[in-house]
C-alpha cells in the first residue's frame, strides 16, 4: 500500500511537471512571445536605418504603414529622422514595451511593441531611440516607426508610428 502510494505520488509529480513543460512551450510558441526576436528585429533595423537602406525597410514595413504612405514619403520621414542622430559610438536597449490596440483611430487593432534604445553618440552625447513594431499574422514584427528622442521619458507612450 505504501509503496503504491509512493508510485502515485510521483507519477502525478511526473504528469505535473510534464504539463507545466507543455504549457512553457506552448506559451513560447506564441507569436511575438519571444522579446529575443524582437530586440533581434529592432537591431536590424537600426541597421537598415544607419545604412540609408530605406527601401529594404520599406518592404519590410507593417502593411497599414506602406497603405498610408508612398516609399519616398516613407524614406523621407525614416531620413529625417535618422539625420537628427549623428555618428553613433554605441547602443544597448533600454526597454522593450507591448501594447495591445483595440479600437483606436487610424491605428489596425493588434499587438504593437516600441523597443528603446540608449545610444551614445560619437561625441559622448546621449540620446534615445524608439523602433516600433506591429505583429502580423504571421508571427513576424514589421516595422511602424523609428523615433530619435532626447530624453527616455519624451513619447514614451503608443507605438511611434511614422508619419509624413
Amino acid at each position: 500500500m505504501i509503496r503504491s502510494t509512493h508510485q502515485a505520488i510521483a507519477l502525478r509529480a511526473f504528469f505535473a511537471a510534464a504539463l507545466a513543460a507543455c504549457c512553457t512551450l506552448a506559451a513560447a510558441a506564441e507569436p511575438g512571445a519571444s522579446a529575443d526576436e524582437l530586440l533581434g528585429d529592432a537591431n536590424r533595423a537600426l541597421q537598415q536605418i544607419d545604412a540609408g537602406q530605406y527601401d529594404a525597410l520599406w518592404q519590410s514595413a507593417a502593411p497599414f504603414m506602406r497603405e498610408k504612405m508612398n516609399e519616398q514619403q516613407f524614406a523621407g520621414s525614416m531620413r529625417q529622422a535618422r539625420q537628427t542622430v549623428g555618428a553613433v559610438s554605441k547602443r544597448g536597449w533600454a526597454a522593450v514595451t507591448r501594447i495591445r490596440y483595440t479600437q483606436v483611430n487610424g491605428v489596425p487593432d493588434g499587438l504593437y511593441a516600441n523597443v528603446d534604445f540608449a545610444t551614445t553618440l560619437a561625441d559622448g552625447h546621449t540620446l534615445f531611440e524608439m523602433v516600433s513594431f506591429q505583429l502580423e499574422n504571421d508571427g513576424q514584427w514589421r516595422l511602424t516607426g523609428y523615433a530619435p528622442r532626447q530624453s527616455q521619458n519624451a513619447g514614451a507612450g503608443p507605438a511611434r508610428i511614422a508619419t509624413p
